[in-house]
């Protein structure tokens, strides 16, 4: 924790597996940081949560479900394979019911596909981006498996996270920016539940405007070598700067799309993947 707090992370979740770890309710940052300008940054807020490892994925993998917000421990077996037999469903429904927000963890490290994700329900998203699978064997990125969903109608929010497990260079590589008037576990999870959030691993946007017709983005210092407005099927657009970096990226709808959502890349390849801006229903 001390770590995050001392390189100005706003929020952290501890998600260990298959246990709610307890911590205090706030971490004040490490002595002498600041956030960017100086100015000493807000206390790190300590999300609650959980993974939880169960059910049976088509190959015989089991789902890893992350819990956002959950503060009291749901019933689970302790054995792993009598969590396997499991219907994830099952689980999904009880997470939920304690109150937490549910993505899918690394999706293509699990060996998931299409079919094993959209018959699920109540859950938020995936993890589009995860540092420790893509760290240690390269399986971290599962933007196709986003797509191949949104393509299929079935809306998913997409999150970045380290899956920090300390071993191997797997921190401070992947978060989530999120959007919220207020700084607490609460507004956190409500958050991530809403899709007011964007996924980085370095690339940072001002802004995401769309008015039904044209998207527009917005990047921050010190711009974009490219964008990527991500649709389904041969439908969308990829812009190349052709000079100075891109600062805005715009994306004017065909009338064929079922989703829009926009990928940036930082002149040193860090990526930054908004949430769906639409999804046909």
């Amino acid at each position: 924790m001390g770590w995050y707090a001392g390189r100005g992370y706003d929020f952290l979740a501890l998600t260990d597996h298959n246990r709610i770890t307890a911590a205090p309710p706030s971490l004040a940052q490490a002595p002498g940081s600041a956030a960017a300008g100086g100015v000493p940054a807000a206390p790190l807020v300590l999300v609650p949560g959980i993974e939880v490892d169960a059910g049976r994925s088509g190959v015989g993998t089991s789902f890893h479900l992350l819990g956002i917000g959950l503060r009291v421990m749901i019933d689970l077996p302790s054995d792993a394979a009598a969590r396997q037999a499991m219907p994830v469903q099952a689980v999904i429904d009880r997470l939920r019911a304690a109150g937490a927000v549910v993505f899918v963890a690394h999706p293509y490290w699990s060996g998931l596909v299409a079919e094993d994700l959209i018959p699920l329900r109540d859950v938020a998203g995936i993890e589009v981006y995860n540092a420790n699978t893509d760290v240690d064997i390269g399986k971290g990125h599962s933007g196709v498996h986003w797509d191949d969903c949104l393509t299929r109608r079935r809306p998913l929010w997409g999150a970045a996270n380290d899956d920090a497990h300390w071993r191997i260079d797997d921190h401070g590589r992947g978060w989530t920016v999120l959007r919220a008037e207020t700084l607490t576990p609460e507004s956190v999870t409500a958050g991530l539940a809403t899709g007011a959030f964007y996924a980085s691993t370095g690339a940072a946007l001002d802004d995401v405007t769309f008015d039904g017709d044209t998207a527009v983005v917005q990047i921050a210092p010190p711009g974009a070598r490219e964008v990527r407005f991500m649709c389904d099927h041969r439908w969308g657009r990829r812009i190349r700067a052709d000079g100075p970096p891109l600062r805005e990226a715009s994306y004017t709808l065909r009338g064929r799309e079922r989703y829009l959502r926009i990928e940036v890349v930082a002149p040193d390849g860090g990526m930054a993947w908004t949430n769906p801006l639409f999804v046909e229903r």
